[in-house]
């Protein structure tokens, strides 16, 4: 080094040491269950919340066609994207107009709430509780409060089935919920009767 001046030698051991620390960064960032890079920077779009994974770890929002839960302006959901199998790319029945659908189900609705079906519109959530759970915890003890529950109800949540216990007026819910891999964000809550009625609570559970 003889004739450089003497912060040359000192530039050059900054580099190669921020050469082999990046290289080590970069090979030890985790990965996600596809090969992708962490879930962590993952995010809903505005208005949407997390409601489970597919099945390479990706977050699925709500409010989207093909997330398996009925959102406004929908006339069916059957969890996928594909036409040709009674629900469209764009969750209408096919082969009925939207305007067709709406004509077709308010008589329904209202034939079968005056032959005494009353539980077509009882099926409600009023209340989650605990709302809000630390990230990592491993599990979460939830009771949910609404009516139109029974024995056959079922809970899913972040891409899981839960059986809850229910109190015999039909109007708790209590299950464990497993937390302990979620990202941070807000999930939803989908509760389904033994009757095929279902209730989503979109901003059911805050992971913080």
């Amino acid at each position: 080094m003889t004739g450089l001046p003497s912060f040359v030698p000192f530039l050059l051991a900054v580099g190669a040491a921020a050469f082999v620390l990046g290289g080590s960064v970069d090979a030890a960032e985790p990965q996600g269950a596809s090969g992708n890079r962490s879930l962590a920077g993952q995010m809903c779009p505005k208005g949407s919340y997390v409601i489970g994974f597919d099945s390479e770890s990706n977050i699925v929002c709500s409010e989207l066609c093909g997330n398996g839960v009925l959102d406004t302006g929908e006339a069916c959901d059957d969890g996928n994207s594909a036409a040709g199998d009674g629900c469209s790319a764009t969750c209408q029945t096919e082969g009925m107009s939207p305007a067709g659908q709406s004509a077709a189900v308010a008589p329904a609705t209202a034939a079968g709430v005056a032959g005494g079906l009353s539980s077509i519109a009882t099926l409600a959530i009023s209340d989650i509780e605990p709302s809000s759970v630390m990230y990592g915890t491993r599990e979460l003890a939830v009771t949910i409060s609404g009516t139109g529950f029974d024995a056959d109800s079922v809970i899913v949540f972040a891409g899981k089935t839960y059986q809850p216990s229910v109190n015999p007026a039909g109007t708790r819910l209590d299950v464990t919920l497993a937390t302990r891999n979620l990202s941070m964000g807000t999930y939803a809550i989908t509760v389904s009767s033994g009757s095929g009625l279902q209730q989503t609570r979109k901003k059911a559970l805050t992971v913080f």
